[in-house]
C-alpha cells in the first residue's frame, strides 16, 4: 500500500509546488494607441512605454469580476499593482460586479470594498451596472458597494472630465437586459466621447453611435452560450471598428487562462490628440 501513497503523496505535493510557481502574480495588460482621426489604431502592449506621452488620456477599462463563492476579492490584486504601475487617468468598470446577490457571503463585503478602494485615478473612477448586478435584486447592494469603494455609478448619465487642454465626455448606460437604458444623450463638444455600457445587444437603439469615439462594454459572448440559443452575433469580443468614427471594444473576459492559473486582464487605450 505503501508504494502507492508515498508517489501518490509526491504527485500531489509537485502539483501545489507548480501551482504556486504558476500562480499569476500579475494582470495581463493590453494596450492601445488611438489617434482621434481613427487613421491609427495600434497595439502597443510590447511597447507602451514608447508612447508614454502626457498629453495622452489613458483610459483602464475592466468588467465582469463576477465576485461571489467561486471568485473572491483577492483576485482583483493583479488589476490593482497593474493601475499602481501604469497610472491611468482615468478608471472604466462595465458591469457584472457580482455572480449573484442571493449567493453573495456578505463577510466578503468589506474586502471587496477595501479592495476596489485601492484603484484610483485623478479623473475619477467610473462604472455602470450590468445585468448579474440585477439578479436577486442586487443592484442596490452593488450601488452601496460601489459608492463605498469611491466609484461614481453613471445611470443613464452624461459628465465632463478634463485634463489640461484636453476634455473628455462620458456617458453611463442603464444595464440594457435588466435596467432601464436611455439610449439618446444629446451631443456635446469635446475632445473625446465615450461611451460606457454593459452589452452590445441594444447598440442599434442608440441613434447618435457616430457621436462617440470609443465605446466599451463587457458581457462578451461565448461559443458555448452562443451554441445553446442558436444565435449568431454580429460580435463577441475583441475591438472593433464599428464606423468611420467609432471604436467598440468588447472586454473579452475577467480571466482568460486556464482554471487553476486564472490571470486578470485589463485594457488600457491612449487617447492621442
Amino acid at each position: 500500500m505503501s508504494d502507492f501513497i508515498y508517489p501518490l503523496i509526491l504527485g500531489v505535493s509537485l502539483l501545489f509546488f507548480f501551482w504556486f510557481l504558476l500562480k499569476p502574480k500579475k494582470a495581463k495588460e493590453v494596450h492601445y494607441l488611438v489617434q482621434k482621426d481613427k487613421s491609427q489604431i495600434l497595439d502597443i502592449s510590447k511597447a507602451y512605454d514608447l508612447y508614454d506621452n502626457p498629453k495622452n488620456v489613458v483610459i483602464a477599462h475592466f468588467s465582469d469580476t463576477h465576485f461571489g463563492k467561486k471568485i473572491k476579492p483577492r483576485k482583483i490584486k493583479p488589476i490593482i499593482q497593474s493601475t499602481i504601475q501604469q497610472q491611468p487617468d482615468i478608471i472604466l468598470f462595465s458591469g457584472d460586479l457580482l455572480e449573484d446577490y442571493s449567493k453573495w457571503p456578505h463577510r466578503q463585503s468589506s474586502d471587496l470594498i477595501d479592495k476596489l478602494n485601492r484603484l484610483s485615478a485623478p479623473m475619477g473612477k467610473f462604472a455602470v451596472l450590468g445585468d448579474r448586478d440585477y439578479q436577486a435584486n442586487g443592484q442596490y447592494f452593488v450601488k452601496e458597494i460601489l459608492k463605498s469603494s469611491q466609484f461614481d455609478l453613471l445611470v443613464n448619465q452624461d459628465l465632463y472630465q478634463t485634463k489640461e487642454n484636453i476634455s473628455l465626455h462620458l456617458t453611463g448606460l442603464d444595464d440594457t437586459l435588466a435596467g432601464q437604458p436611455v439610449f439618446n444623450h444629446p451631443k456635446k463638444l469635446s475632445t473625446w466621447s465615450i461611451l460606457l455600457m454593459h452589452e452590445t445587444d441594444y447598440l442599434g437603439e442608440i441613434k447618435n453611435l457616430t457621436d462617440y469615439d470609443l465605446i466599451l462594454t463587457g458581457h462578451e459572448f461565448k461559443k458555448p452560450l452562443l451554441k445553446k440559443i442558436n444565435a449568431v452575433p454580429l460580435f463577441t469580443n475583441g475591438l472593433y471598428q464599428f464606423n468611420q468614427k467609432t471604436l467598440l471594444s468588447i472586454y473579452p473576459g475577467f480571466s482568460k487562462w486556464p482554471h487553476f492559473i486564472k490571470k486578470p486582464v485589463i485594457y488600457y487605450y491612449y487617447l492621442a490628440k
